[in-house]
């Protein structure tokens, strides 16, 4: 595993700001073909006789990560259930050795990559990836799946964002507990899943609440580092070019980290990504989340604590991150100590945790089905940004924990709704072109999804997973 960033100098910097390539992530996950000392000194010595042709000298000594999946054809005659159980076994990938050419992290087991640009395993992906290959009866890949988490655990202390050296200053939402305590239902071994991977369940939230991650008994988003992104360095550098803000770059990665890369959430002026303060925020989605695993963690070692923590955080969900004016969770902002303008569809996840009264949820339904429910699904915010964790998208995630949430308040004509509305687009793009893609337009169902840093991914591990679940689930 290499840190190419560091091995490779001023030639890592000159390749991402050559202007070659729209998507820096290519660079960074390519194969060297030399030792990287090698690589540095032929650059340096034909930089010193003159121009250098930076794509030809990229083609000479990289190659391009592999898309195994791009051979993939979609049979016409399929339903997309039949596409997804034809699908899953492409994007599973088999354990890995150490390859010092690559930025990839080995893993000991196989596991699931998300597709497209993203041929790696990814932290929160798999949760929802997890949830069609539970519903299929295919534990043996989550098993798999939950054991790379837990040899992270142990070896980084957290489990990176993705499975890529330049990740591993940070992590994603923190899906683990949950993750096991689903596998351990699935099987009908939930204590004997518990059991197993307590010791990294218990290690990952001392990584999560004994950290900077969390400010003033709430949790936020963080990145150790406060440097470009190595996999968007020449954007990063292009954007902090703009602006004097010295915390630019860690709230980008912070950002990152969230999963909401990038949102009218963290920014102050929703249409001005240099105004971003993730770290200045906590989050109301993460804070769920956390929720949730101090409740699978008491459930798992009862009497030593958690059970406290677990009411102590729902508490200041409630109480903190309610408006009882709008009827709705938003998230909160540190320095002002004051509730975000930005309606979004984290509000949902304190539904999904049981942080909510019933109050609470029956408002917060009411709210949802004001101002977020849309004709292909519920949108992610009601704002237009050109950020793709905006309006007009709609995310399988954010799909997926609404459902469960109000159905936990006893919402199920909502929930029912949404559901029938997402399977319907995602029907439609299926039909159309043959495959479930990363993000949708839930505005205009069957219209491409738009903004980000990339192009739209197809594959697509949570689609996929998000939509086997709840085309399988058992009628109500």
């Amino acid at each position: 595993m290499i840190r190419m960033e560091q091995s490779l100098g001023e030639l890592f910097v000159d390749l991402h700001l050559s202007g070659h390539w729209a998507d820096g992530k290519e660079i960074t996950d390519s194969v060297l073909l030399s030792p990287p000392d090698q690589i540095l000194a032929e650059y340096r010595a034909e930089k010193d006789a003159g121009p250098v042709d930076l794509r030809a000298f990229y083609d000479r000594h990289f190659r391009p990560v592999r898309h195994p999946e791009d051979s993939f054809r979609t049979n016409p005659e399929d339903t997309p259930l039949d596409h997804l159980s034809r699908v899953w076994p492409v994007l599973i990938r088999p354990a890995e050795t150490r390859d010092p050419a690559s930025t990839r992290i080995p893993l000991r087991h196989p596991y699931v990559v998300v597709g497209g640009r993203f041929q790696e395993a990814y932290y929160w992906d798999s949760y929802f990836s997890q949830l069609g290959l539970l519903r299929s009866g295919q534990t043996d890949i989550v098993r798999s799946m939950l054991d790379n988490f837990a040899d992270s655990i142990e070896r980084f202390g957290f489990i990176p964002n993705g499975f890529r050296s330049y990740f591993l200053t940070r992590s994603q939402p923190p899906f683990f507990a949950a993750m096991v305590k689903d596998f351990g239902d699935a099987t009908g071994d939930t204590a004997g899943a518990l059991a197993r991977y307590l010791p990294a369940m218990e290690a990952e939230y001392r990584f999560w609440t004994e950290t900077d991650h969390t400010h003033d008994g709430l949790a936020r988003y963080w990145d150790q580092q406060d440097s470009p992104r190595p996999e968007m360095y020449g954007a990063d550098v292009e954007l902090a070019g703009d602006t004097p803000r010295p915390d630019l770059l860690r709230d980008l990665r912070a950002a990152a980290e969230s999963g909401w890369d990038f949102s009218s959430r963290w920014l102050t002026d929703p249409k001005d990504l240099t105004t971003i303060q993730t770290t200045n925020i906590w989050p109301v989605d993460l804070n769920a989340i956390l929720l949730k695993t101090e409740r699978i963690l008491d459930r798992a070692r009862p009497g030593v604590g958690y059970a406290d923590a677990a009411e102590a955080r729902a508490t200041a969900i409630r109480a903190r991150m309610f408006d009882t004016e709008r009827g709705y969770f938003f998230d909160r902002i540190i320095d002002s100590n004051s509730l975000s303008r930005i309606n979004s569809a984290a509000g949902l996840f304190a539904l999904w945790a049981g942080a909510a009264t019933q109050e609470q949820a029956d408002a917060a339904a009411d709210h949802v089905r004001r101002t977020l429910l849309a004709p292909g699904g519920l949108l992610t915010t009601d704002i237009q940004s050109g950020e793709q964790w905006d309006s007009p998208n709609g995310w399988a995630p954010l799909q997926w924990i609404a459902i469960q949430g109000l159905r936990r308040y006893g919402h199920d004509d909502l929930a029912s709704e949404i559901r029938r509305r997402w399977l319907k687009t995602c029907d439609t793009v299926f039909y159309n072109h043959g495959k479930f893609v990363e993000k949708y337009n839930v505005l205009e169902p069957g219209s491409p999804a738009g903004g980000g840093e990339y192009r739209l991914q197809d594959g697509f591990g949570w689609s996929n997973g998000v939509y086997q679940d709840l085309a399988l689930e058992a009628p109500a």
